[in-house]
């Protein structure tokens, strides 16, 4: 039975956290009752951890606190997979946004990118070249896109508001490398502060 076991694939799921809510102070991660991510501020991200797959309760409290959650929500996590799981605000309430992260490429000689709105009172946002190519059109807020093939290499990027072609803002070289995964999520608020702003991450385990 020992061999039998070893010889078995191993089945675990990654997770990481991703502070995306800028009327929250920092928090403390919770799943199951067990800490996971601790001090983690609107607009950054904690590295991934490995864990089984199944049901876990996630629940968030604010940074040094530990007697009434502000959030706690149930997530499933499948086995083999991974995730960038976001606090946002979702009807005017809090909510953890599951977003699967892919890292496996067809082809190691492209890169891939994604475009993720996560500013909850922004207009539609546009992904595109200087050259008004457009990779990603009229992104809703929490809209789950695709990751778009690119050759390598150093690229800006616009991001434009989608109902009046101003932009909003300008991502700078920004460098993409073959066979990797990337997301731009856009964070902050329209008209208000924390201006809007992104994150780039590369989905990598």
């Amino acid at each position: 039975m020992e061999q039998f076991n070893k010889s078995l694939p191993r089945v675990n799921t990654n997770i990481r956290i991703l502070h995306a809510n800028p009327t929250t102070s920092n928090i403390d991660v919770y799943i199951n009752g067990s800490l996971l991510a601790s001090n983690v501020g609107f607009g950054k991200i904690s590295k991934y951890f490995t864990i089984t797959p199944g049901e876990y309760n996630f629940q968030l409290y604010l940074t040094g606190t530990y007697d009434k959650p502000i959030l706690s929500q149930d997530i499933q996590l499948i086995a083999n997979a991974n995730y960038t799981i976001s606090l946002v605000t979702l009807s005017n309430n809090l909510f953890l946004f599951r977003l699967k992260d892919d890292n496996v490429p067809v082809t190691k000689s492209q890169a891939y990118l994604r475009f993720i709105n996560l500013s909850h009172n922004s207009p539609l946002l546009t992904l595109s070249l200087p050259n008004n190519f457009i990779l990603f059109n009229e992104a809703e807020y929490l809209e789950t896109t695709s990751y778009y093939q690119l050759s390598p290499g150093i690229y800006n990027f616009e991001v434009l508001f989608a109902s009046s072609d101003v932009t909003a803002k300008y991502i700078k070289n920004i460098t993409l490398v073959g066979g990797k995964f990337y997301t731009i999520y856009i964070l902050g608020v329209f008209n208000g502060k924390p201006v809007i702003g992104y994150l780039l991450t590369e989905d990598l385990i």
